[in-house]
Parts: C-alpha cells; sequence; structure tokens
C-alpha cells in the first residue's frame, strides 16, 4: 500500500475516533451527565438506575408510612375525643352523688352518664377508616383488627395493634346504669335502678371509670409508641431516598469545565487530522468514507 495512502488511512481513523469523543464530550455538556443514556456507559447507567429504582422502591414504602402515620393522628384525635366524654361521664356521676337519693337531680344525672357513654362509643367510630379499624370493635365493624404496613424490602413490616376504646367488653368495660358490666353478662348490673341510684352503686360505678381511665391512657400509650416506630421508620426512608438520588446524581456529574477543555482540545485534533489527509481530492474521497 501506498505510505501517503496508509498515512491517510491512519488519519481517518483518528479524524473518526476524535469525531466520537468530541460527540460524547458535547452530550456531557449540554444534558449534564456523564451517561445520557445507556449507549454512553453501560455500567455507569446501570448503576445509576438502580440507585434510582431502589430511591423509588423506598418512596412507596414511605408512601405507606405516611398514609398509616394519618390514621394514628386521627385514631389518637378520637381517643381524646373519648377521653374528654369519659371526663364527662365521671362528673356526671360526681354530680349524682353529690344530690339526694331517689331525687329528680340525681336520675338526670345518671341518665347523663348513659348518654357519654354512647359519645365514647362514636368516638370509635373514627371517620378514617383504618383509624376505626384500631379503635372500633369487630363486632360493630367487620374490618376491626391489627394493620400490618410494608414499610421497607426484605418483607419489613411496621404493625399498628387495635387499641379499641368502645365501652365493650375487648374495650372499656364500662357498664350501663341499669346494666351489667360488658365483661361479666351474667352479673348484676351495678345501679341496678336508673330512677333510685344508690350511693354505693355510684361509687361502684365511679370505680369502674377510673379503671376505665387507665385503660384508655394505657391504649394511647401504646398507639404512641407505634406511631414513633412509624415516625423511625419514614426517617430511616427519607435518609436512603436522599442518599441514593444524591448518589446517583454524584456518579453521573461530569466535570463541566474540564469536558469544556476536552471538547476544545478535540476540536483542535480533528481539524489537524482532516487538514493533514492532503488534497481537496483525497478529502472528498475519504469524506464520503466517514459517511458509510
Amino acid at each position: 500500500m501506498d505510505i501517503n495512502r496508509l498515512s491517510s488511512v491512519e488519519m481517518l481513523s483518528d479524524y473518526r475516533a476524535h469525531n466520537e469523543r468530541l460527540v460524547q464530550s458535547m452530550d456531557r455538556l449540554s444534558s449534564g451527565k456523564k451517561a445520557a443514556d445507556a449507549r454512553d456507559d453501560p455500567t455507569l447507567w446501570s448503576e445509576v438506575e438502580e440507585l434510582k429504582q431502589f430511591a423509588t422502591l423506598l418512596t412507596g414504602f414511605s408512601g405507606n408510612l405516611n398514609r398509616a402515620a394519618a390514621t394514628v393522628r386521627v385514631a389518637i384525635d378520637s381517643m381524646d375525643v373519648a377521653k374528654d366524654h369519659l371526663a364527662q361521664a365521671e362528673d356526671a356521676l360526681s354530680r349524682a352523688y353529690a344530690e339526694p337519693a331517689g331525687s329528680e337531680a340525681r336520675r338526670l344525672m345518671v341518665e347523663s352518664y348513659n348518654e357519654f357513654l354512647d359519645f365514647i362509643d362514636d368516638a370509635a367510630e373514627a371517620p378514617d377508616a383504618g383509624a376505626r379499624r384500631l379503635l372500633d370493635s369487630p363486632d360493630n365493624f367487620p374490618d376491626a383488627g391489627d394493620i400490618k404496613i410494608s414499610a421497607g424490602e426484605n418483607n419489613y413490616f411496621v404493625t399498628l395493634r387495635a387499641r379499641e376504646i368502645h365501652t365493650g367488653a375487648d374495650g372499656l368495660d364500662l357498664p350501663r346504669a341499669g346494666g351489667a358490666i360488658p365483661s361479666d353478662v351474667s352479673g348484676t348490673p351495678l345501679i341496678n335502678d336508673i330512677n333510685d341510684a344508690t350511693n354505693d352503686e355510684l361509687k361502684a360505678m365511679l370505680d369502674r371509670v377510673e379503671i376505665a381511665q387507665n385503660t384508655l391512657s394505657g391504649r394511647v400509650k401504646a398507639l404512641t409508641v407505634d406511631a414513633s416506630s412509624i415516625e423511625d421508620s419514614e426517617v430511616f426512608n427519607s435518609v436512603f431516598i436522599t442518599r441514593n438520588k444524591n448518589l446517583s446524581e454524584k456518579i453521573n456529574m461530569p466535570n463541566l469545565e474540564a469536558e469544556a477543555i476536552i471538547a476544545q482540545s478535540i476540536q483542535m485534533k480533528s481539524a489537524l487530522s482532516l487538514s493533514g489527509l492532503g488534497s481537496s481530492d483525497a478529502i472528498g474521497k475519504l469524506a464520503i468514507q466517514l459517511l458509510k
């Protein structure tokens, strides 16, 4: 082969290589990424995509946790309402005790006590379906029970335990005036006759209210602990979501200043390669080869 011809082929090969690298630099400068797609750098692209996919997966788990946190907030608010009504029920019994036995005023206060128990049951029927699952009775709401939240990879779950606050046996176990304790259906009523409650009966009922208040306080604290587990899991996920997003961006971020210098250098090398190809006739023939 002619030496000049051989030299021209080598310069053509150099020109092609310079041109390919120039295209890569220009892509990096325009996109701000080392690998805008898989063709640029398959290994880097795969690593970036894996980080992004993991961040997306964690974002889904965080969505579950956020919805669970909203459910817990509604449940705790409903518990606070029940707590207020329980205090009102206690106050009604205390006021009844202060009234003379057999009086109309005492009867009205005992009736008020029963009405406040209805309000407690209403609080258990929380407006959020998830909160109601935690607070209401399965007898009244078939979906009531524990809630499992998919909170992380490898089948990691956070469980919200049911904390029933209704007046029934599995809830606050509060008897109504004229009725027995719910957990002891065969027992005798604590207040036998709503129209003629005795002092001893009122004292016994006040004792049951105090037990119910302690039960409710304990269940509020227990649900608060569950809320803390949700919050901890959400913080953990958020940290890793941010880490993965930042890392995927960092490893795919070129040094734009360096790339600009490289692009300028390559342009000069391409020009030198092209100018060295010789006569316009040779340039024309080689240019045709570039297009093949």
